[in-house]
């Protein structure tokens, strides 16, 4: 793969198509090659899923080296890579997956280092997002009380930074953070976000 590379972020990477399968194995929805799909990329983001882009050095290492904290997001960073993960865990049977992808969202959720990163209030690069993904990671957990002060923190960084975001729309603006302080989801909105 000369010069290539990969996203394994949720929204534009690998872990979205693995977040859907695995979703749609949940909800009974089955197709032949389904579980062999999801199993295929749980293992590339077991072994790739610490960056949320493979370039060719990456892919010619067999462990990519650790990265300065960078910023973390429901959209490209870690905890979307593991919230994809921790769905995979039930369709391949795989519990100790889904304690990884867990302790993964807490660890990276309670760093100081990686929360000064967060610089704005949207769901996709910011409180928002994060506040949604740890909601959902919480409902899936078998000890959902370990979120409980993550959810907390980033509800209230979220209710003090909400205000300030210039546009009015769903993915980078006030509606979609609005829907995340008040976790309103009747509709059905965070499953655009393949949380849920």
């Amino acid at each position: 793969m000369t010069g290539g590379h990969g996203n394994n972020g949720m929204a534009h990477g690998i872990a979205g198509p693995l977040a859907v399968l695995s979703l749609a194995l949940r909800a009974g929805i089955s197709v032949p090659g389904q579980e062999e799909a999801v199993s295929t990329f749980a293992t590339w983001l077991d072994r790739r899923g610490t960056h949320y882009w493979s370039t060719a050095a990456h892919l010619d290492t067999e462990q990519p080296s650790a990265r300065d904290p960078v910023r973390q997001s429901w959209c490209y960073g870690r905890p979307g890579i593991a919230r994809a993960q921790q769905l995979a865990a039930p369709a391949l049977g795989d519990p100790a997956r889904r304690g990884t992808a867990e302790d993964t969202v807490a660890t990276i959720l309670t760093d100081p280092l990686h929360l000064t990163q967060i610089t704005d209030s949207t769901l996709c690069h910011g409180w928002a997002g994060l506040l949604t993904l740890a909601r959902a990671v919480a409902a899936d957990s078998l000890a959902p009380a370990r979120f409980a002060p993550i959810i907390q923190d980033l509800h209230q960084r979220l209710a003090g930074g909400w205000g300030r975001l210039p546009k009015s729309g769903f993915m980078e603006g006030r509606a979609g953070a609005q829907l995340a302080l008040h976790a309103t989801d009747t509709t059905g909105w965070s499953r655009a976000l393949l949380l849920t």
